[in-house]
């Protein structure tokens, strides 16, 4: 049985979120569930629910936290029995086969990677979130791994993220687009330049630039670009399901027509919310690790943090860091030039 690590500790809703993630988590997938921090906090939650199958999920002792705001490089050189470090420790070891943290995103990339270490031949990993569109999902990479990249890391989060789109998604030939500033091929800075240059030299499914105006369309299934772009597109996003929440809710208030409106259009508002709350989708795959890692948003309450759990199911019982491994192995002939 597939055993995901989860850091019980990490987020802004610990531990007390984590432990009904992991508790939804065992009741709906076929897997086990570690638990990975202080053991009388863990145990005492634990003691609170009893409709669940007890032997689906375990406690690995851990006595320190990564806070928030904590410097990641400081952290992982000061804190080594940190919930975050033992959960990774627990994958490296062979112990568990992925693992899920909603606590300080840049710890759990820099850990991840010093843990686990790299795949072979990868030369950045990437952070991938699956993105809902009209049409259906599509992977977003990289979302804040990277700040600054080079054309040969866009073309590896290309490959990682066609082969999570087959793994994962489901998709037979992924569409791969490059986000720009415009659709033509001699838009964009000299990175897109040069990455669209080397797009049309590999024998991928690249449909070419894509505008962030067009992504939501489902115009491609993998959308490339580097962290600090990536980053700051996904939280807008957030920003605007938010502000679209806030807008309804105050518009309701200001007459009688617009309450009953907004009650007629109550079943399509819920359903916008579902499709396109990332509490559904869980987290980012952190894609180019030797191991299994997803980081689940800060604010992530019980159900995001089961759908983060999922995908490291996912990603383990498809045996995505193999078929990384291998996409990155096979085109080292077109890498090295």
């Amino acid at each position: 049985m597939i055993n995901i690590a989860l850091d019980a500790f990490g987020g802004d809703h610990s531990p007390t979120e984590p432990v009904k993630g992991a508790i939804l988590a065992v009741k709906e997938y076929p897997i086990s569930v570690t638990l990975v921090g202080d053991e009388s906090q863990i145990r005492d939650l634990l003691n609170q629910y009893s409709e669940y199958p007890k032997e689906k999920i375990s406690i690995v002792h851990a006595s320190e936290v990564v806070g928030m705001a904590e410097s990641p490089s400081k952290s992982f050189r000061q804190k080594k029995d940190s919930s975050i470090q033992v959960g990774l420790n627990l994958v490296r070891d062979k112990k568990c086969h992925g693992f899920v943290s909603a606590g300080n995103t840049g710890a759990v990339l820099a850990a991840s990677t010093l843990v686990l270490g790299r795949s072979p031949h990868v030369e950045r990993p990437g952070l991938a979130a699956v993105i809902p569109s009209l049409k259906s999902h599509f992977i977003l990479l990289d979302v804040g791994s990277n700040v600054d990249c080079k054309p040969i890391h866009l073309i590896q989060f290309a490959l990682m993220g066609t082969r999570f789109s087959k793994a994962i998604m489901g998709i037979e030939n992924p569409k791969i687009g490059l986000l720009n500033i415009g659709e033509e091929r001699d838009k964009g800075n000299q990175l897109t330049l040069e990455t669209h240059q080397l797009f049309e030299t590999l024998n991928l499914n690249f449909i070419g630039n894509v505008e962030s105006r067009e992504i939501l369309m489902g115009v491609a299934d993998v959308v490339v670009c580097d962290g600090f772009m990536g980053n700051g597109l996904i939280k807008f996003g957030e920003g605007i399901t938010s502000i679209f929440t806030s807008f309804f809710k105050e518009e309701a208030k200001h007459s009688l027509m617009s309450l009953l409106g907004l009650m007629l259009l109550k079943p399509a508002f819920k359903r916008f919310r579902k499709k396109f709350d990332y509490d559904e989708y869980g987290g980012a795959h952190l894609l180019g690790v030797n191991g299994v890692s997803v980081v689940a948003h800060g604010r992530a309450r019980d159900v995001a943090i089961k759908n983060a759990i999922r995908i490291a199911y996912k990603a383990s019982e498809e045996r995505i860091v193999d078929k990384i491994s291998s996409s990155i192995s096979d085109n080292l002939q077109f890498q090295a030039k």
